[in-house]
């Protein structure tokens, strides 16, 4: 038996229409014994309608932007035609395939946002084994106290509002960072050889005035001495400024690699498919990168009740 997780469509709002070839995929008939939409879906009659011809049994889940009802199309019982009903969304759902009880929500009343210790916290409360939910946009997997999670992604790749980039180190951005240290080093060393040379060039002062009535000569030369180094230290000075121009101008040109995507907001299209035989599930991911449809898969299965 296969059950759909789907979710964040964000239909008209933020796409236009999840990809031609997800349709495609989806449009077997006779399939898919279940649906679950995971929030965020519930704005087009048209995506609705579709999800309705993929299966009749279209579990719903109230998203942060959805409202608190949805309006569907049925067949009307006595004038023979269409009618549409209203029908509440509510914020969790409980599905029942074959030995397993898959738990649905779309992730806006899970705090902190997709913490793995209160998904699983609402599992337990659910008292299911497989806990789906959606609102980050991006696929995830994992198991977790022997309990399954999945998060199917959006089917559009609509834009997330928490899309920033965050923790990435490009490579341009590793040079950057070695690169600062680096004349940072190089600076503090000037420093510290400055000082020393100012207390050698003072010591050294000291000493020349004690004698001076003495040895007018070696006072003359010390003075010498230390104006000779000072001019070498300005030489230093000014030869190294243009190397650290030309370095701090190579940081601010540096091309940064990220993809348009990232620049964008927006995400991968992606949905899941839940394959459930006995107590096995295999989960088949559904992405469309480049034009194409990538498919991954993961099984899970269901610990036995000796196990448990």
């Amino acid at each position: 038996m296969l059950v759909l997780a789907i979710g964040d469509a964000y239909i008209p709002s933020r796409a236009i229409d999840i990809p031609a070839k997800f349709k495609k995929l989806l449009s077997i008939p006779d399939k898919i014994s279940h649906v679950a939409v995971l929030g965020n879906s519930a704005d087009s009659p048209e995506f609705l309608r579709f999800l309705n011809n993929v299966s009749s049994n279209i579990t719903m889940v109230r998203g942060d932007f959805d409202t608190q009802s949805y309006r569907i199309e049925v067949p009307g019982q006595t004038t023979g035609s269409n009618e549409f009903i209203d029908k509440n969304i509510p914020l969790t759902a409980i599905i029942k395939e074959g030995e397993f009880k898959i738990g649905c929500c779309s992730g806006s009343t899970i705090v902190p946002k997709s913490d793995p210790l209160s998904l699983l916290s609402l599992a337990r409360q659910l008292d299911v084994d497989i806990m789906l939910w959606g609102g980050t946009h991006n696929v995830e997997a994992y198991t977790l106290e022997e309990k399954f999670f999945v998060n199917p992604g959006s089917c559009t790749g609509a834009f997330s509002t928490d899309w920033p980039i965050m923790g990435r180190q490009t490579k341009n951005d590793t040079e950057t960072e070695e690169l600062g240290k680096d004349v940072k080093d190089m600076k503090l060393e000037e420093k510290n050889n400055s000082e020393e040379k100012t207390k050698d060039a003072a010591k050294e002062t000291g000493e020349a005035e004690k004698s001076k009535e003495e040895d007018t000569k070696d006072d003359e030369n010390v003075k010498e001495d230390t104006k000779k180094e000072e001019n070498t230290k300005e030489s230093k000075e000014d030869s190294k400024k243009p190397e650290e121009e030309t370095e701090t101008k190579t940081i601010e040109e540096a091309d940064i690699d990220i993809s348009e995507l990232e620049i964008s907001g927006s995400n991968v299209p992606s949905f899941c498919l839940l394959d459930t035989q006995g107590s096995t599930c295999t989960l088949y991911i559904y992405m469309f990168i480049d034009g194409e449809v990538k498919v991954d898969k993961v099984t899970y299965t269901k610990p036995s009740e000796d196990e448990q």
